[in-house]
């Protein structure tokens, strides 16, 4: 049930007593609707789906269907509505194949070494590349639509070349650096250009000593997020806990981590975060980096769901020093055409920019209602929040920013993705008090959690190692004060 409980106004005594019995209500209505013979289980995702040994639905027919063509699952398993099963086919055709993740298995001594996937071959895999087409047949193998045909398997792209110097500067001050480039109206932003973060499962992997996965339903409607939405009292106030929540995600990702098993297997990674980011990764070849940019409107350094790209920074009318433009250290592309009509229009920089890389991903299906100028019940003429909002669900980060809107009344959100959902009613409502409360401190007490981006996305990667919550170490601040008051913080 997607649908929270809203304590817009509260105390310390409503969240501890209202949230848990508004999670066991929620549940006893969702166990009311089901048979005799069936369960409600809060996991994170069903452990034993694609496994050979057993059926994920009773009754479910071959694999390899036309829809998920997945040699692992039926096309049984997703649910035939519309919004399920065309942003399936959404991913799978806007990336030009059929998504694929290699998750490390884990090693012990009854493992067999090296380990071989008895499903699927890693040569019959496409993990980071696009199969040529066929001379003369233009398509992709496998049936599927090439959107980025007619490239050199493997050629990188040359279209940036890095720089350690002014230009770097440039980026920082606002101006428009030297090393960025633009395609018609896109173009991409390089702050400080720092060495990429690598993870396992969204470079190029092996397919050795892995468990492999072979569609987007292991990662649309799976991974079991816990979400929290939390109300703000205007945008600057949602700007803050929009910056200062985001280097806590790898934290809370190491803490709930609930999710060692895939396809049967005990892998060595407890969470599920990188493998439904790779899953649903439905970025083409050109945007990966592994073709020359044609036809595509730039480089995407990440996946639809992620982390974020960039801090928006406290406001042009804060007095707050806590931010510093040096954080937005990685490399992502906007819309530079959007990002000027809303700079013109007084947006600041980094807001514009947050809004205007969301324009660069295509949506994967949008109904004929959405696209009507007027609603055909009232009449009334569409305000754009219903396309903008297909925008914002079609970019999932660890936090999400959501603007007012006029039909719910509701105002600026700011909802926290990284948490994964917990067996118990008891522990998803400790969990989800505890962010409330988290964002009270960071409010009341001006909190400055900054990191560079960089170093929040090598927290993220070590966060889905195996126990991470008591072996790994983490970026953090020592100085959780600094700049609120008036003086510019320190890297």
């Amino acid at each position: 049930m997607a649908d929270p409980p809203h304590l817009r106004i509260f105390s310390a005594q409503q969240l501890v007593t209202e949230i848990p019995e508004c999670l066991r209500a929620r549940r006893r209505l969702l166990k009311s609707k089901l048979n005799e013979d069936e369960m409600l289980l809060s996991i994170t995702q069903f452990p034993l789906l694609g496994s050979a040994t057993s059926t994920y639905i009773d009754g479910q027919g071959p694999t390899s269907g036309p829809l998920l063509r997945s040699q692992l699952l039926s096309d049984d398993c997703l649910h035939q509505i519309p919004p399920f099963s065309l942003e399936i086919d959404g991913i799978i055709e806007r990336r030009g194949s059929v998504p694929h993740t290699a998750v490390p298995v884990f090693h012990d001594k009854d493992t067999p070494w090296p380990f071989i996937d008895p499903e699927l071959s890693p040569a019959t895999l496409d993990f980071g590349t696009l199969r040529l087409p066929e001379v003369g047949s233009g398509s992709g193998s496998g049936g599927s639509r090439d959107r980025d045909s007619g490239y050199a398997m493997g050629a990188q792209s040359k279209s940036r070349s890095s720089s350690n110097g002014p230009a770097n500067t440039a980026a920082m001050n606002g101006g428009q650096p030297a090393n960025s480039f633009a395609h018609g109206r896109f173009m991409e932003v390089l702050q400080l250009d720092p060495p990429p973060v690598s993870s396992p499962l969204l470079d190029i992997p092996s397919g050795r000593n892995s468990i492999l996965l072979d569609s987007p339903l292991f990662g649309v409607g799976s991974g079991g997020i816990l979400r929290v939405t939390l109300c703000a009292a205007d945008l600057d106030e949602a700007r803050v806990l929009y910056d200062h929540l985001a280097p806590i995600s790898a934290i809370m990702i190491a803490l709930t981590a609930g999710t060692p098993i895939v396809r049967g297997y005990l892998t060595d990674r407890d969470s599920y975060w990188d493998v439904q980011c790779s899953a649903v990764d439905d970025r083409s070849a050109q945007e990966r980096g592994f073709a020359p940019l044609t036809t595509a409107k730039g480089k995407l350094m990440k996946s639809r769901f992620g982390t974020i790209d960039n801090y928006l920074g406290p406001g042009p009318n804060s007095k707050d020093m806590s931010f510093n433009p040096e954080y937005n250290d990685m490399y992502y592309t906007y819309d530079s055409g959007a990002n000027v009509k809303m700079m013109n229009a007084g947006v600041d920089k980094e807001l514009s920019q947050h809004v205007s890389r969301l324009f660069i991903r295509d949506l994967h299906f949008a109904t004929a209602k959405m696209l009507r100028e007027k609603d055909d019940a009232t009449g009334s003429r569409s305000n754009g929040q219903e396309h903008f909002k297909r925008f914002l669900g079609c970019n999932r980060q660890n936090v999400c920013l959501y603007p007012p809107n006029t039909r719910t009344r509701s105002g600026w959100e700011v909802e926290f993705m990284s948490l994964e959902v917990q067996l118990t009613d008891e522990e998803n409502a400790a969990y989800i008090t505890f962010i409330v409360l988290l964002s009270r401190v960071i409010l009341s007490y001006r909190l400055n959690l900054y990191l560079p981006i960089s170093m929040m996305d090598q927290n993220m990667a070590r966060a889905q190692s195996v126990n991470a919550v008591k072996e790994q170490l983490f970026y953090f601040r020592r100085d959780l004060f600094s700049g609120q008051d008036g003086k510019q913080s320190g890297p």
